[in-house]
């Protein structure tokens, strides 16, 4: 069966993933993943918090930034990734970990939250990976997972593109777009992304809510809750 993506990861090299640093150190995906820090630090105020695929490590540092309390991990496939998190991090108290979110090792019942930018639609097995953090959430709690989605407003998304860019590069102005309708036509459509949920142990306890990140109209943040043990 052809994967979605997730194994090209798995040996990336360092410097494409320090290229991957630069091009999207945006002001649009730096505001993007504020926004998302805020969601998460509203939501929690203490506890374990993990970041799947959590690349270069920027939304962990916001998180920390805003909450210096919250006992922080990060998650990713790509072993040159999790080397320029330690770097970015430095200084930090964060457990940053190589692993597939397929397996990931950490105990049942570890985290009080669980969250995800981007990178749902690439997993391989993305019914076992939410059944993987379904094991892993403490019970009353949610993983948070932010994903673009296919049947987006082209046109919006457009709009949205061309007045974040303004202050950009133009290395950045013609690669951005590329990339961001690139990953569009990849992603799952809505309906996929229910359907995919409904066949997991989070069926009864998700909610999918249209957001706009840092400007474009393009995802949804996908809550998907562990219920309460029963008195």
């Amino acid at each position: 069966m052809k994967g979605r993506g997730q194994e090209s990861f798995v040996s990336l090299p360092r410097f494409a993933a320090r290229l991957y640093n630069a091009l999207t150190h945006t002001q649009a995906i730096e505001r993007q993943h504020r926004e998302i820090a805020r969601d998460l630090v509203a939501r929690l105020a203490r506890g374990r918090l993990l970041d799947i695929g959590t690349g270069p490590g920027r939304l962990l540092s916001l998180v920390h930034e805003l909450n210096p309390e919250l006992e922080l991990f990060g998650l990713d496939i790509s072993e040159a990734m999790v080397h320029l998190a330690r770097k970015n991090l430095a200084g930090l108290n964060v457990n940053l970990q190589r692993g597939d979110i397929r397996s990931s090792g950490f105990p049942d019942d570890f985290f009080e939250m669980v969250t995800c930018t981007g990178s749902f639609y690439l997993w391989d097995g993305s019914e076992e990976c939410l059944e993987e953090i379904f094991r892993i959430l403490k019970r009353g709690h949610s993983a948070y997972l932010f994903e673009t989605y296919q049947d987006f407003d082209e046109s919006a998304v457009q709009k949205a593109l061309k007045a974040n860019l303004q202050q950009e590069s133009l290395v950045r102005r013609l690669v951005t777009p590329r990339l961001l309708m690139s990953q569009l036509r990849m992603t799952y459509r809505t309906n996929e992304i229910s359907d995919i949920i409904k066949r997991t142990a989070f069926a009864d306890s998700y909610t999918l809510d249209p957001t706009s990140l840092g400007g474009p109209p393009a995802w949804l943040r996908i809550r998907s809750t562990k219920p309460a043990a029963r008195a």
